[in-house]
């Protein structure tokens, strides 16, 4: 898939979850924007334009973002625009579409969950009764409240560690810092999650150094860094050895080895399906 085809899908992706009005703003966004995205070959400047409270609509789901409050919360930090994050869960739906999961999904683990909008995500289209979300910067918090209050969600439903996830030996060495998904199973009181998302910057060989976590996970969908951590080919190792099936993708969803892929999806329980499609973070 060529760089045009790239970006014609994404906007194919965005008509099918905005509303009317919003999708409007995106292409007059796009129009008054396109020198900038010619010159960068990305769509930030677009991203930037569209700092407005929407609702999206996704799987036959209303979720309402409220993207300006979002990045006015975040302001002061310099982060990206939230609309990106948008853009990539929703209209590339890159976390969720090589999966076919049965509602609810009651146990779901989201690791690295930044502002929070896959945990949003999980509580409102996958019907989750428990979302634990792990991720160490506390600037997210309010964002996160914000997204609850907004989607009415209940707070007892969506805990938070703010701390790394590790493997148990970092935990024991670091507990303030790290904490391990047996600890979190432990503490939650489950004894498995059904799916678990993952996007932890380059720390996701430290997690699968004591693989044994994946013996209580149905389904994985993660966002790999081996530009960050290094050789990854201990993650496909014990994932064949725990039983998984799984697929793992280049930035245009084509096939790829493990130090060069960006995705990885997995099932234990034949949720694994789909062909190969665009899932680029670049556009």
């Amino acid at each position: 898939m060529n760089k045009l085809e790239r970006v014609l899908a994404e906007y194919r992706g965005m008509a099918h979850v905005l509303k009317g009005g919003d999708y409007l703003a995106v292409l007059s966004a796009t129009a008054m924007n396109a020198s900038k995205i010619l010159k960068t070959g990305t769509l930030s400047s677009v991203d930037a334009a569209m700092s407005r409270n929407m609702t999206i609509s996704y799987r036959k789901r209303n979720l309402y973002i409220p993207l300006a409050d979002i990045d006015h919360i975040l302001e002061e930090h310099r982060d990206n625009p939230t609309f990106g994050n948008v853009r990539e869960i929703f209209a590339r739906d890159c976390y969720l579409w090589r999966l076919r999961l049965d509602t609810p999904q009651s146990r779901v683990l989201d690791l690295g969950a930044n502002r929070g909008i896959f945990s949003i995500l999980a509580l409102v289209v996958l019907q989750s009764e428990l979302v634990v979300g792990v991720e160490p910067l506390p600037v997210y918090l309010p964002v996160f409240e914000q997204l609850l209050k907004a989607n009415n969600c209940n707070p007892l439903r969506a805990p938070r560690y703010t701390r790394f996830v590790s493997n148990p030996s970092n935990e024991r060495r670091d507990p303030d810092h790290n904490v391990s998904i047996q600890t979190i199973l432990r503490e939650q009181n489950v004894p498995r999650f059904n799916l678990v998302k993952m996007d932890i910057e380059g720390h996701e060989k430290e997690l699968f150094r004591e693989p044994e976590w994946l013996a209580n996970v149905d389904s994985l969908t993660m966002e790999l860094h081996p530009q960050l951590a290094g050789d990854l080919s201990l993650i496909p190792e014990a994932l064949e050895r725990y039983g998984f099936e799984f697929a793992i993708m280049d930035q245009a969803g084509q096939p790829a080895g493990i130090n060069f892929a960006v995705f990885l999806v997995g099932s234990t329980k034949g949720a694994l399906v789909g062909t190969s499609r665009d899932c680029s973070s670049n556009s």
